[in-house]
């Protein structure tokens, strides 16, 4: 009889996984019942460009850099995750609720006022937003991530994967993009992230984290002295701590760098598809 190698079995199946996510989103429950989840599953060479993507669009938002680091070390190791796209439309409400949620008193108003704004290129996700249409699509997300926890394979529902898919022409025409990437197969690969680990020195690592997320650091404001615990004597530090801004001319010169490389990585992702 036969022996297989179940190592090598199981990162093959990773494919049969994502299908059943699939599902799973498709059968998510919808408060709205209207919202249409569209999904992609990327695999193999398939993903070299959304990794690319990941790194021009870290220049912006460092997560997005971080994610690549996990992707990175996966295909080091021979391991490389299926993506499973997960998108949806909900800019405009077709609901007649007028329930006030996105701002707007009727949702005519709220769907005068989206066809009248025209989102930015190279954002993560395309507003302003109906809410119960993206608690729908939010919902479907849940229902695939669940699906691949009872299927024990390693995950972590991402906007950074969905955001550089959808600018490299996967589900480009949808407002909200999440990537679902299913492997390796082994334990919290996306939450422990060694590779990040790796790669940055606890000092660098702790001054990024500061620097870009400097609300998880901040004490309780009720005395009037909203502190950022930077430091580990953090109370004997001054009542005003110093972030670092980036010049907005800086920052419109980073922007046109991201968006011409996205621009040219889209282009030879398109004509590599078309051959």
């Amino acid at each position: 009889m036969p022996v297989y190698d179940a190592n090598q079995l199981a990162q093959e199946k990773l494919f049969d996984v994502a299908v059943s996510c699939a599902q799973a989103a498709l059968k998510a429950p919808q408060i709205t019942g209207k919202v249409e989840i569209k999904m992609q599953i990327l695999t193999g060479e398939e993903l070299n460009p959304i990794m690319e993507a990941l790194t021009i669009l870290g220049r912006i938002d460092m997560f997005n850099f971080l994610s690549f680091a996990t992707w990175q070390s996966a295909a080091a190791q021979g391991k490389m995750p299926v993506l499973l796209l997960i998108g949806a439309d909900v800019r405009h409400s077709d609901l007649n609720y007028n329930c006030g949620a996105c701002g707007f008193p009727t949702c005519g108003e709220f769907n005068k006022h989206s066809k009248s704004v025209t989102p930015p290129p190279y954002i993560m996700v395309k507003g302003p937003v109906c809410i119960w249409r993206l608690i729908d699509y939010a919902g479907a997300c849940d229902w695939a991530c669940a699906t691949a926890w009872q299927h024990n394979v390693t995950n972590r529902i991402e906007i950074a994967s969905g955001w550089a898919s959808r600018e490299v022409g996967y589900l480009e025409d949808c407002d909200v993009v999440h990537g679902l990437p299913l492997g390796p197969c082994t334990d919290l690969h996306w939450y422990s992230r060694e590779a990040v680990s790796a790669m940055m020195d606890y000092d660098l690592w702790l001054g990024r984290t500061h620097q870009n997320y400097p609300t998880m650091f901040g004490t309780f404001p009720g005395e009037g002295r909203p502190d950022i615990k930077i430091r580990p004597d953090w109370w004997k530090q001054p009542a005003e701590v110093e972030i670092k801004h980036i010049p907005p001319e800086q920052f419109e010169e980073l922007y046109a760098g991201v968006e011409n490389d996205l621009k040219e990585l889209k282009g030879r992702v398109k004509a590599a598809r078309a051959e």
